[in-house]
């Protein structure tokens, strides 16, 4: 009977970790059709790209409420909800006949899929306590990582093979076999709380109202958009401008994802070493490779080349970086563990959302408008860090 109930936990867990990608994926998987999607439309690119802004503004809102709802009305109806909706949103994008409709479905598909991912998180939480609980973790943060990769470059494919309302379709297959096995596989065990007013005014008060929470919650938001915000131009420039195809923006997409899992692996690897340290040699790296690459387009042009290099270097250093500040951001709250959580992930995706908008309104004639916001990015959590040094010099644990 207790073998019979960890397979049981294994296979829910999986479940849940195949789940919680969902938000990664629904948010990136469309990056390589932005082109195509302009041309079928007829809009212009800025316009394009609120396409793929309007899910991360969907997502990081939606994150908020997410964490009071399914702590009220328990996780499997919160999620089966967020399916459904999903999948009607899904259905409508892939016959959008304006950019408005499209936008508007992308922003309720980031609503959707915030239930979805929340809920997931949370019920991982209910399965799992003290050191097994960590290792879930670890699991969470790659499958959400998985799903960053892998997404573009398989629409990538999908896009070229089939058309981009294709994309949309192979997605609403996946949520529909998630949300069955979820409907027919998962018992929710969580203890309902009541939704009270004051608990929650509380509860964002001690949160938001905490200096070093604000400082770290900004650093991880500038941290978590980069690659975004590559996704938000990259696309025009590299098959619009050099003339490449979807397939092989998406191969692109899928070597930054993995630079940033090398990051996380680097991390792991010289766990001991002091985060500081580890800060301040990640920093110096990415600010010298953003550095070398405006020299290089400034002095011998565009260079798929010496583009993509340069924020190779920079996602590897985030995910070195992410998780320390991760760690910074939440290790005040183990009270409030699940709302400090969902708040410090709302102000990633909102800041992602911020700074893909104004991403959109970048050239993608030339690398050096990206290459020059990433610089002023990094130094500005520099500075950020910097400012409250006495709060991150701690020995990490």
């Amino acid at each position: 009977m207790e073998c019979m109930e960890r397979i049981y936990r294994r296979n829910l867990a999986i479940l849940m970790y195949v789940l919680i990608a969902l938000g990664g994926i629904v948010v990136d998987i469309i990056v390589p059709s932005l082109p195509s999607i302009q041309t079928a439309l007829t809009i212009n690119e800025s316009l394009t790209q609120w396409a793929f802004t309007a899910a991360i503004l969907g997502f990081g809102l939606g994150q908020i409420a997410a964490g009071f709802i399914v702590d009220a009305f328990g996780r499997k109806v919160p999620m089966l909800v967020g399916c459904f909706v999903l999948l009607v949103a899904l259905f409508a994008a892939a016959n959008a006949s304006s950019i408005l409709i499209l936008v508007t479905l992308r922003l309720v598909q980031g609503l959707a899929v915030s239930l979805v991912a929340v809920g997931g998180r949370a019920a991982i939480k209910d399965m799992f306590h003290g050191e097994e609980y960590l290792r879930a973790v670890n699991w969470i943060t790659i499958s959400f990582a998985l799903g960053l990769t892998l997404s573009p470059f398989v629409g990538g494919y999908l896009e070229s093979h089939f058309g981009w309302s294709t994309v949309f379709y192979a997605l609403m297959g996946w949520v529909a076999l998630g949300g069955l096995l979820l409907l027919a596989f998962f018992k929710d065990s969580h203890t309902r709380t009541r939704l009270n007013v004051s608990f929650v005014k509380g509860s964002l008060s001690e949160i938001i109202g905490n200096a070093r929470f604000r400082r770290v919650a900004i650093i991880c938001g500038i941290l978590y958009s980069i690659l975004p915000a590559f996704n938000t131009v990259a696309p025009f420039l590299v098959q619009g401008t050099l003339g490449h195809t979807p397939i092989f923006y998406g191969k692109i997409a899928l070597f930054l994802g993995a630079c940033w899992l090398a990051g996380n692996f680097c991390n792991r690897v010289f766990f001991s070493v002091a985060a500081e340290q580890k800060v301040k040699i990640s920093a110096s790296f990415a600010v010298v490779a953003v550095t070398l690459g405006i020299a290089y387009q400034w002095y011998f042009g565009l260079s798929l080349l010496a583009f993509v290099l340069p924020v190779a270097v920079v996602i590897v250093a985030l995910g070195v970086l992410f998780p320390l500040f991760l760690g910074q951001a939440l290790s005040p709250f183990p009270h409030l563990a699940g709302i400090a959580n969902a708040l410090v992930f709302s102000a990633c995706w909102l800041c992602t959302a911020l700074i893909s908008f104004i991403a959109s309104s970048l050239s993608s004639s030339s690398a050096l408008p990206l290459l020059s916001m990433y610089a002023v990015l990094l130094l500005t959590m520099v500075l950020i860090y910097r400012l409250g040094r006495e709060q991150f010099s701690k020995p990490q644990r």
